[in-house]
């Protein structure tokens, strides 16, 4: 017992001394200077991050139309393709995190770029449901790897200080789809190959990011196979740890998707997998704390400071409120006011490039503020609070007023967003990066989860209260016979395009029911937005114990490209 210990912690001083000597040597190479091929693998990093994205941001555009393409289970069930890939990236990032510790950047990041790449070959390609499922499960573990390896591959190459200035590059790399909500509308409806199209120009994007890390991006650090041999690495993975992690988030993430959509919260199969996805949790948290002698979640990376604890609460909140600003500012746009596809996409312009500018921009500002990261947090904050709540103002008389404060809302979104995730790995052992990310990653992936799960359900819950009702209220009021009321509100709520089928139906009377429906969606929404005040103000109060990193933002460099 004592000599395994004794060993354990022989290996971990002499990992970590390692990883001091080659970062030491790194920081000594004389001032820090861009080569052509450092460039490019910098580049292609960041395209890979933001290739790494966008299937998932395309296909919440284009989702109704390849409902109705695909047919079948698709019709009932679309929801599940985005899903599917969100499951799959929360699931693989932790687990890749601890493999590109131990075998290196290159070999995984590379991996991750072609199972992306296969993954939307079959999305672009699918005739069914399940192929769909399966592309897109494929693209989110590529993803999970390549966000994770593109952050981390990035802010090793460049000085401690400056990693908020590169990270905030690569964010940069995300404007050009920024529109993505018209982008996916305009495909979809006006080209041949429809919202295919979404998928063959993520593949092309991802390719030229695979071309370039496949011939610049030759990292040199520390790299536990190359030390010790592949029997032995392979004896160092944490198996347990990554089979109990992967499981348990997944069976977790399962059934909040489906509890109150597909199944009800009290169905055997919802609480079944919520409860054994719990317990695995558990066991995983158990396991990495007392039987793990490399775990994929180290000890060492709290030890010291909070500020990574903190970062990762930011994360999980920033996450809650992120993916209700994707996935409830567009259902305003259709539902509550005019449904044209280029309405929709104009309106999503605004917050689509302030979540952008706010990632960027305060990015930036931890390199140039150096003693105000605390105060660029709760700033942020305060923004996604204040004016994430205050779109509960929003009806179907004030489009303007909703895109103005969505817009403003974004940008303290995506200061939360990404920018926590900098503040962990400037303050993380170099060899920890991909871990930090891959963590970070998953957090604000589970967080996403959870916190749309609150909001759909009472989203779901207010609108099923009011919708069928003032629908009948109003088209009754209109001068619809009482008789036909039923029938009008069933038609008008499962096939609107049959509704001038409905006996006694005039334009007047579908006036006053598409204005009750847009009354009826607004007032249900509103409570979402109330709702994402009290997280925020946690996060708020979170980023008032971030610690100062000063101390941390220095000129050492964790690896540079090889020649």
């Amino acid at each position: 017992m004592d000599s395994s210990t004794g060993d354990e912690k022989s290996s971990h001083n002499h990992t970590a001394q390692a990883d001091l000597e080659s970062s030491s040597d790194i920081a000594k190479a004389g001032p820090f200077k861009w080569s052509t091929r450092q460039i490019i693998a910098a580049v292609s990093l960041s395209i890979l991050w933001v290739g790494s994205q966008v299937p998932l941001y395309f296909t919440g555009g284009i989702l109704s139309y390849m409902a109705a393409d695909l047919g079948g289970q698709a019709l009932t069930s679309s929801s599940w393709i985005p899903v599917c890939n969100t499951l799959a990236v929360a699931s693989v990032a932790p687990f890749s995190g601890h493999l590109t510790d131990i075998f290196g950047r290159r070999n995984i990041t590379l991996i991750g770029s072609i199972l992306i790449m296969v993954g939307l070959v079959l999305a672009a390609t699918a005739h069914s449901f399940a192929q769909a499922i399966a592309g897109m499960s494929l693209a989110g573990a590529g993803a999970g790897i390549g966000e994770l390896t593109a952050l981390g591959g990035v802010a090793e190459l460049v000085p401690v200080k400056y990693r908020g200035l590169y990270l905030g590059g690569i964010v940069s790399f995300l404007l050009p789809f920024t529109p993505y909500v018209m982008y996916s509308q305009l495909l979809s409806t006006r080209t041949s190959q429809g919202w295919r199209w979404v998928y063959w120009i993520s593949l092309i994007y991802n390719f030229v990011a695979f071309v370039g890390m496949l011939f610049t991006y030759f990292p040199e650090r520390y790299i536990v196979l190359e030390r010790e041999g592949k029997m032995q690495t392979l004896k160092k993975i944490d198996w347990v740890g990554a089979v109990l992690s992967i499981s348990g988030i997944t069976l977790f993430l399962v059934a909040l998707q489906s509890g109150g959509y597909t199944h009800s919260w009290s169905s055997g199969y919802v609480l079944g997998t919520l409860i054994v996805g719990i317990v695995l949790i558990i066991v995983f948290i158990l396991w990495e704390w007392k039987g793990a002698k490399l775990p994929i979640v180290p000890r060492e990376l709290f030890q010291g400071q909070r500020t990574i604890g903190v970062t990762f609460l930011l994360l999980f909140v920033a996450g809650m409120n992120f993916y209700s600003l994707i996935n409830f500012f567009p259902l305003t746009f259709a539902s509550v006011y005019n449904p044209d596809p280029v309405q929709i996409g104009l309106k999503g312009l605004g917050y689509g490039i302030s979540v952008t500018a706010g990632a960027v921009i305060v990015n930036w500002l931890l390199s140039l503020c150096k003693n105000n990261n605390r105060e660029l947090m709760i700033v942020s904050c305060i923004v996604m609070t204040a004016f994430s709540g205050a779109l509960a103002v929003v009806t179907p008389t004030n489009p303007r007023t909703a895109v103005a404060l969505g817009t403003i809302a974004g940008f303290g979104v995506g200061g939360v967003l990404v920018p926590p995730s900098t503040i962990a790995i400037t303050v993380c052992p170099d060899r920890l990066i991909a871990t930090t990310v891959a963590l970070s990653l998953s957090i604000r992936v589970i967080g996403g989860s959870i916190g749309y799960t609150i909001y759909y359900n009472i989203f779901a819950e207010k609108l099923g209260k009011v919708l069928p009702g003032n629908i009948a209220k109003a088209a009754v009021g209109a001068g619809l016979p009482v008789s036909d009321a039923t029938s009008f509100v069933t038609t008008l709520l499962t096939a609107p395009g049959s509704i001038t089928s409905v006996p006694g139906v005039t334009p007047k009377i579908i006036a006053a029911a598409t204005r009750a429906s847009q009354d009826s969606y607004a007032y249900a929404l509103s409570f979402v937005w109330y709702t994402s005040i009290a997280f925020g103000v946690v996060a708020i109060i979170a980023a008032g114990f971030l610690g100062n990193n000063r101390k941390y933002l220095t000129d050492r460099v964790a690896a540079k490209i090889r020649n």
